[in-house]
């Protein structure tokens, strides 16, 4: 009975961990994939005259090509009466060099073009994780360093955008801006 026991478990122990292992982190393309959808928030900035945090209504039409790499989003915001602004932003991941390139579309503005390192800095499920991208650009008509952070739970995402000068330590970093999101369709 004993060695019937201890065979038993024998076995118990080598099947279990072949079919219990641990969830693999997705990666940063098929992260984003998932965002698919109508999403609808707020874009909030920070004026630097006043140091103060503005937020205005956005709503954002996210659309995952089936490549599996490239999403098309399109965002509306109110600039004022009666003057809708759109942006649209095409993003391209390379999971084999760890970056994300963008070119971002406004009327009456030159294409916004950049290349981030982005990596998941956390992650629970696929409806519950955090990147975290940094790239050298321009801040405030300066050279900076940019670090945004992108959060979804559930069916809120949130992205903040910190910037500090370049060679700067880490406490330079500052709020810039954030865009909260909540879905509301598909």
């Amino acid at each position: 009975m004993l060695f019937r026991l201890l065979l038993s478990s024998m076995v118990f122990a080598l099947v279990v961990p072949t079919c219990v292992q641990a969830q693999e982190t997705p990666s940063v393309a098929e992260l984003r994939q998932g965002l698919a959808g109508r999403w609808s928030g707020a874009l909030g900035y920070r004026d630097y005259q006043t140091d103060r945090l503005f937020e205005i209504p956005l709503t954002t039409t996210i659309e995952a090509l089936p490549d599996g790499v490239t999403t098309i989003s399109r965002s509306l915001y109110d600039d004022g009466p009666d003057k809708p602004v759109w942006i649209t932003t095409v993003r391209l991941e390379d999971p084999v060099a760890g970056t994300s390139s963008s070119a971002s579309f406004r009327a009456g503005q030159a294409p916004a073009l950049s290349t981030e390192a982005v990596r998941v800095s956390a992650y629970r499920d696929p409806q519950t994780w955090s990147l975290t991208s940094h790239e050298t650009a321009e801040d405030n008509d300066e050279p900076a360093e940019i670090r945004l952070t992108e959060t979804r739970d559930g069916d809120s995402l949130i992205e903040v955008k910190e910037v500090r000068p370049v060679g700067a330590g880490e406490d330079a970093w500052r709020f810039r801006n954030q865009t909260r999101l909540t879905r509301i369709g598909d």
